[in-house]
């Protein structure tokens, strides 16, 4: 009787390893499901970024139409430009360091 419980425990034990098994398979493919889909939800945020970032770019520069294609980037044709010194360039930077108040002073 004792050597029939014994065999009656281990085919218990083997059916709950079996089962936590398939447990453990499941979640596994659930988690790298979900980590797929995280993936691809960052892959489309930082498209979207991109395209923001893009746009943002055209709208700062204009018209690229200057770019010639056939051109390596030293010898591009920029758009014409005033002249500054070097002068002239440390005075507008120092200026736009300073915020514009739009208040009249009293002074």
């Amino acid at each position: 009787m004792k050597s029939r419980q014994q065999g009656w425990m281990t085919i218990e034990v083997i059916l709950c390893l079996a089962l936590f098994s398939v447990v453990l398979h499941l979640a596994q493919r659930q988690s790298e499901a979900q980590w797929q889909s995280v993936q691809l939800a960052e892959e489309h945020r930082k498209r979207f970024e991109n395209q923001q970032k893009q746009i943002a770019m055209t709208q700062l520069v204009g018209d690229v139409l200057w770019v010639k294609e056939d051109k390596t980037e030293l010898e591009l044709d920029y758009p014409s430009c005033q002249s500054c010194s070097s002068r002239q360039l440390q005075d507008w930077f120092r200026a736009s360091l300073h915020t514009v108040s739009t208040e009249e002073s009293d002074e």
